[in-house]
């Protein structure tokens, strides 16, 4: 440290055996100690003011941490200094996605996706933006060529799959359906696997619609029938088996309704039989309506449930 026409000099060097200074940021951002990362980023910063590795980095913990004023001028900062910095023009986009500014993000996005045509982050990013807009032509093309480039990226084959039945027109259910799958067998637990779960019913639900061609599923309405006459007839411990223990647990796996070969065995069923997915989201709907009423049973089935309690009576 000195003095140099006014102004303190210094000279940071890591001392002997230690880290040197960017390393040592890189291991907290790596293991996701931002509240030791963002100190050491602020002062190398202030030091090198123009460090565009810092500025992103700095600018990704306060996109994360939803410091989104803070991290759009520092990743702006970098992209200026750097406009070829592929990975700082997504990060920008992101940022500027999560202040609600789609105007702003779409710029940055373009860019990246234009520096690196194979960046998964810049097409998934850009896809799920036009989408969001509307533009569902381009927003496929960036989403299918995420999928190519990454191909086990389970939140982009989730939006893909969410693309493709946005189409109006044409039918893309079986496409999107197997999008849906592999996206579940990548992350098969957590927030996005029940987002994913929840599309698969209502994908199965519109496929059943177009196959009776809107009319009600008289093999649902029979099976409906056949679940009432087995929630009667067990104890209240045998229905909350039947509907917890069992239905429920096998519906959380993702049903294929519209398969009608029998692969789920149901011990409280009938005695203990192995049913179709139809036949357990009938039994889910109907426990669903006699031990839970008024909650979500995840599909639709009120015309059937109503013309089944006819047949069965009550």
């Amino acid at each position: 440290m000195g003095f140099s026409e006014g102004q303190i000099e210094v000279n940071w060097e890591p001392q002997a055996g230690q880290l040197p200074a960017s390393a040592t940021i890189n291991k907290h951002l790596e293991a996701g100690r931002y509240d030791e990362a963002i100190p050491l980023l602020r002062t190398r910063l202030q030091l090198e003011p123009e460090h565009v590795e810092c500025l992103y980095s700095l600018g990704m913990v306060y996109s994360d941490r939803m410091q989104l004023p803070e991290a759009r001028e520092l990743l702006s900062r970098a992209v200026q200094l750097d406009p070829g910095d592929a990975n700082a023009q997504v990060a920008l986009g992101i940022a500027a996605l999560r202040d609600n500014d789609p105007d702003a993000a779409q710029g940055p996005l373009e860019k990246a996706v234009v520096l690196e045509p194979r960046n998964p982050f810049a097409l998934r990013t850009l896809g799920q933006l036009l989408l969001m807009r509307d533009n569902l032509p381009a927003a496929l093309t960036h989403l299918r060529a995420a999928a190519t480039v990454a191909p086990e990226d389970p939140i982009n084959l989730f939006t893909y799959a969410q693309g493709l039945l946005a189409i109006e027109g044409e039918s893309h259910e079986a496409e999107a359906d197997e999008l849906f799958q592999r996206a579940l067998r990548l992350a098969p637990t957590g927030e996005l696997a029940e987002k994913i779960k929840h599309h698969q019913r209502r994908l199965a639900e519109r496929v059943l619609r177009t196959n009776a061609q809107d009319q009600p599923r008289m093999d649902a309405v029979m099976y409906l029938s056949s679940a009432l006459e087995t929630y009667r007839e067990l104890d209240p411990a045998g229905q909350k088996q039947l509907l917890l223990g069992e239905v429920a647990a096998v519906g959380q796996q993702g049903l294929a309704l519209n398969n009608p070969d029998p692969k789920h065995h149901l011990k409280h069923y009938r005695g203990g039989s192995t049913v179709s997915g139809l036949q357990v989201a009938c039994n889910l709907y109907v426990g669903v309506q006699l031990l839970l009423p008024g909650q979500d049973a995840g599909i639709d089935l009120a015309r059937e449930y109503e013309m089944s309690r006819g047949m069965v009576g009550g």
